[in-house]
């Protein structure tokens, strides 16, 4: 009972003192609202409890003023502020946050925040009272009324899944992932933007988990820039994501972007042939930089052709453009074809190459090597041709060939000029009279750029007959091998030496008026149609011989007529022999002595001195010749 009394006038003697202090406080002019005596503490009596984001938490938040033995304190009416201690979720505690106690009590009844998390806690404050923590509670999301995207859409390349996955959410008024919402989210490409024509592909309709709808499998076909997606539910407001790229991706095929037209053979192809390397979507892949070269597509256009000019070009962001290509022989339905490493190759659609106009003439059988008098063949023709080199079918003009080489003087005979057909002029029946090597062929058009002739030969025909192409001397010396050679030449009909004849030749004495003998190799192989006689010789002196040449088949022909005299003196033979004769008298008749050659010709031009006498160990010992014993010689 003492120990009631004491403390109850201990309370009585605090209360007083605050009183007191109270009043100096006002005439001080300080804060009047200081707990009365007694108030040490807050204490949350209602603690907040969970509650929808945006929405007062319910029942309200009471806070009591309390004394160090935990009794409300009926009397304090200070301020009481809340405030958010634990913030899970990052929100902002709204509604009035600062109450003025009535009895000791303050209430909080339009308290709310705006963000969903688990574990909020608030704190309570005034002035120097201790502060109270409130038990954790939770805010959960409101009810789904917008849609929004947690994972942009990024650039991606074309055909390819959008990567990190797209995400939307369903949220609340305030923001918050409604996670109890589990509707369907459709996202599609938004009108305008990108690039034409574009197609979103992959599951586009998902339904929400926890709130949010998660899409892995989107892809969009088409290269372009600035897309945007938009995202609907039901009864949601839609909204739309963040701009993003398509890239393309790595070359899959080439592509003509531009054919192949109809061109005059030998000029570039216009406009200029264009390869584009794709991707497997049909973007340009304009990260490829390799080599892509064109050519003509074996069995297409006319057999033989090639591609000129710069056929390999190095693609620029995807794209190898060709503006120099040209084919030379016109034909139809060429196609070409583009390849390049690592990526399949394309063909062209099909296109002709046509004729130029005429410019110039072309021998397309040019002359061949012939007999003398027999026609050309096969049959000489010239073409009028484009500058490439083509055959000019429309042109039907007059062409004239004539000898430009003439190394035998022949005399080109036939019809020498011949109108065209079908732009080609055919000369059936050429020939030439004279037999010669490296003849050739001019052909002239008017207006038209002549042509001369590949070098040919005209052979001399099959042998007609044998010719002294070196004839004896007027003179040979009997026994002595005639000189220069005798040459017999076998020749055709006009007079051309057949020089294809190896065949033997003979030669013999024709005329002989001194019966002589041939001597020698009267028979010789001819070479390149010519027999050629060294060596022969005739033995006996006379005028008027001839030499026959004869040859298997042929007529035998017949040399000019020459004379053959004595050779050297060689020796004396006795012409008139010494007869019987009476000592002392002449010997009679008169004893000749003959000069003579080495084959036994009388050397008549010999008018040297000729001695007789005894010969030696004949007659009797002692005789003596008397007489002119020298003597000139005479004829």
């Amino acid at each position: 009972m003492r120990v009631r009394r004491f403390s109850a006038l201990r309370r009585l003697a605090l209360t007083l003192s605050i009183i007191a202090l109270s009043v100096v406080a006002i005439t001080c002019g300080k804060d009047t609202s200081s707990p009365p005596p007694g108030a040490s503490q807050l204490a949350f009596k209602v603690d907040p409890v969970n509650a929808m984001a945006g929405s007062a938490v319910a029942p309200a938040v009471v806070v009591e003023a309390r004394d160090g033995n935990g009794a409300l304190v009926s009397d304090f009416t200070g301020d009481v502020t809340i405030a958010l201690d634990a913030n899970p979720g990052g929100g902002t505690l709204g509604g009035t946050t600062t109450v003025k106690a009535a009895g000791g009590v303050a209430t909080f009844a339009s308290l709310s925040i705006d963000k969903k998390g688990a574990g909020y806690r608030l704190k309570a404050t005034s002035g120097s009272l201790t502060a109270a923590m409130s038990a954790t509670f939770d805010i959960s999301a409101g009810p789904a009324t917008q849609l929004a995207f947690t994972t942009q859409p990024p650039t991606s390349v074309a055909g390819a899944g959008l990567a990190p996955a797209v995400t939307v959410s369903a949220r609340d008024a305030l923001g918050n992932v409604a996670d109890v919402y589990t509707g369907s989210i459709t996202v599609a490409i938004t009108n305008g933007t990108g690039a034409a024509g574009a197609t979103l592909s992959g599951t586009k309709t998902v339904a929400a988990v926890a709130g949010i709808a998660t899409f892995t499998t989107l892809s969009i076909d088409k290269v372009g820039t600035g897309y945007t997606l938009s995202a609907s539910g039901t009864g949601l407001t839609g909204v739309t994501s963040a701009t993003f790229n398509i890239t393309a991706g790595p070359a899959s095929v080439l592509v003509i972007s531009v054919q192949p037209t109809p061109t005059v053979a030998g000029q570039p192809i216009a406009p200029a042939i264009v390869v584009t390397a794709h991707d497997n979507m049909g973007n340009t892949a304009t990260g490829f930089v390799g080599m892509v070269t064109l050519g003509i597509t074996p069995g297409s256009g006319s057999p033989g052709a090639t591609l000129a000019g710069t056929s390999s070009a190095a693609a620029a962001a995807g794209v190898a453009t060709f503006s120099s290509v040209s084919i030379a022989k016109a034909g139809a339905a060429y196609t070409l074809t583009a390849a390049a490493t690592g990526v399949p190759g394309v063909t062209t659609g099909a296109f002709d190459i046509t004729v130029g106009p005429t410019a110039t003439l072309a021998y397309v059988v040019g002359p061949s090597s012939t007999f003398a008098g027999a026609p050309i063949a096969p049959a000489v023709q010239v073409a009028a041709q484009d500058a490439a080199g083509n055959t000019v079918p429309t042109y039907t003009g007059n062409v004239t060939v004539t000898l430009a080489a003439n190394p035998g003087t022949a005399t080109l005979t036939g019809t020498t000029t011949a109108a065209a057909v079908a732009g080609i002029a055919t000369f059936a029946d050429l020939s030439l009279d004279k037999s010669g090597t490296g003849y050739t062929l001019q052909a002239a058009a008017a207006g038209l750029t002549s042509v001369t002739s590949a070098a040919f030969n005209n052979l001399a025909a099959n042998g007609a007959q044998l010719v002294f192409v070196v004839e004896p001397p007027a003179t040979a010396t009997a026994g002595t091998g005639i000189t220069p050679c005798v040459q017999v030449a076998v020749r055709d009909g006009l007079g051309n030496t057949a020089t294809g004849f190896n065949g033997a030749v003979s030669l013999a004495i024709g005329a002989n008026p001194g019966s002589g003998t041939l001597s020698g190799t009267t028979t010789v192989t001819a070479v390149a149609g010519v027999a050629t006689f060294c060596g022969v010789s005739i033995d006996r002196v006379a005028s008027g011989y001839t030499l026959i040449a004869s040859a298997s088949v042929l007529p035998t022909a017949t040399s000019t007529t020459f004379a053959v005299a004595p050779g050297a003196p060689d020796h004396l033979v006795f012409g008139q022999q010494p007869s019987a004769a009476t000592a002392g008298a002449a010997i009679a008749p008169s004893v000749t002595v003959r000069v003579m050659d080495a084959v036994g010709n009388l050397v008549t031009g010999f008018s040297g001195n000729v001695a007789v006498a005894i010969a030696a160990g004949s007659g009797t010992s002692g005789a003596s010749l008397s007489g002119s014993t020298t003597a000139s010689a005479v004829g």
